[in-house]
């Protein structure tokens, strides 16, 4: 059962990236260049569980990455799609005989809309695509769920400087385990799906090219 999850969990996450990285370079060629920006800041997290842990807390880690956004509709002209690159580490600890670090690490693609309502200044939602590839626990990577899928809610100022400042929240959907409950002549008596990610970002972005892309003439 559990080899069975994991295959189907695997082609999801194949048909979900390749319809990103498809779009992702649709756009590259169609403009020929990108508002392309560098990204990173502080990255305060923590899991949502139904009372799995016990003297939890959250845990602060980095995120770095790259961003491209672009203007697709010429009459709106305060409505911009961003996508994102980022390695950010996710987590919590947990303070028993001693503090415990338990660190996620992802590679993460976001999907953000963007609204400007006045200069310089964007709300931004969207989904965050995730992939653990690393962690500080044991067996972890053959243990936690390797995809992640969160909503996100943010804001950004100074939007046209070299140098820009953006917050957000990041809310995740799915499970980080899933596993069963057993009696004790061995069967099966419930599943049981815990311990999903949240977490609220702050950091900078350096505006590698500084004009607005947009996707008409």
């Amino acid at each position: 059962m559990y080899k069975l999850m994991q295959t189907q969990n695997n082609i999801k996450r194949f048909f979900v990236y390749r319809m990103l990285i498809i779009s992702f370079l649709g756009i590259i060629s169609v403009t020929g260049s990108a508002q392309i920006s560098l990204t990173g800041g502080l990255n305060y997290a923590n899991v949502r569980n139904n009372n799995l842990l016990e003297n939890q807390s959250g845990l602060m880690g980095l995120q770095l990455g790259a961003s491209v956004r672009y203007y697709p509709i010429k009459q709106l002209s305060w409505f911009s799609i961003q996508n994102e690159v980022l390695l950010i580490r996710k987590g919590y600890t947990q303070d028993l005989d001693k503090t415990y670090y338990f660190h996620f690490d992802y590679l993460a693609l976001p999907i953000l809309f963007n609204l400007s309502p006045v200069k310089d200044f964007s709300l931004h939602t969207g989904v965050e695509l995730s992939e653990l590839y690393s962690t500080n626990i044991k067996q972890g990577l053959n243990t936690y769920n390797h995809f992640d899928v969160g909503l996100v809610l943010g804001v950004s100022c100074l939007d046209s400087k070299e140098v820009s400042l953006y917050a957000r929240a990041t809310y995740g959907l799915l499970p980080m385990l899933d596993y069963y409950t057993i009696d004790k002549l061995g069967n099966f008596t419930g599943e049981i799906h815990d311990l999903k990610n949240i977490s609220l970002s702050i950091g900078l972005k350096i505006n590698l090219y500084n004009e607005k892309l947009r996707l008409y003439k």
